[in-house]
């Protein structure tokens, strides 16, 4: 998915929201899927506070954890209409945490709003763009160097390290047929130090 596409359906989860009539106080982005989502609905909405927690299933190099981890964060919320934002709901399990732990600050509401719904999905959010059919994998602009490296280290391992640029973008596009023309050399080696540091340390 371009960033265009992306964009654009975060407008249209935007204008689901608008078209709803729910009029939120606050939004609460899910870090780091969330992020970018978020600020575009907050823009049409016009909400000023935005709030992220960070909350994760999947690891560095496509480890899932057996629960999902939640950094806890205050949130001042109470009393006030909470929408929680997220790019995609796959087995539920991070929105549920999350709109969980956003009840304990005792908002008015709480609801919730992705781009993408799979089929695996045992959350139903309130607002979304597309409810898929089968598991496909949405791979968004702002997770593609993560997706490029925790696929190419299931292959590769710690070899990636030798690996330049050129080499790392033709490996991942015989892996996955997809063709990867908005990354940049310098992005590439930057995110393959952080990854493989943390894959390779020991």
């Amino acid at each position: 998915m371009s960033w265009g596409e992306a964009v654009g359906m975060s407008y249209r989860l935007a204008g689901v929201v608008v078209g709803s009539g729910y009029v939120p106080d606050v939004l609460v982005a899910v870090s780091r899927g969330g992020l970018v989502p978020a600020r575009i609905v907050s823009d049409v909405v016009g909400v000023d506070d935005v709030y992220s927690i960070k909350a994760s299933l999947w690891g560095v190099g496509g480890k899932v954890f057996d629960d999902v981890l939640l950094h806890r964060v205050e949130l001042p919320v109470g009393g006030r209409k909470v929408l929680v934002v997220d790019d995609v709901v796959d087995s539920g399990s991070t929105l549920t945490k999350v709109v969980e732990y956003v009840k304990l600050f005792k908002p008015a509401d709480v609801r919730t709003a992705v781009i993408h719904v799979k089929p695996t999905s045992k959350y139903l959010p309130d607002y979304y763009v597309s409810k898929l059919d089968v598991w496909v994998w949405v791979i968004y602009p702002w997770t593609l160097h993560e997706v490029i490296y925790s696929t190419l280290y299931k292959q590769y391992g710690c070899r990636l390290i030798s690996f330049d640029a050129e080499s790392i973008i033709n490996e991942f596009k015989k892996l996955t047929e997809l063709t990867v023309s908005e990354v940049t050399p310098e992005s590439l080696n930057a995110a393959k130090q952080r990854y493989l540091s943390k894959l390779c340390s020991n």
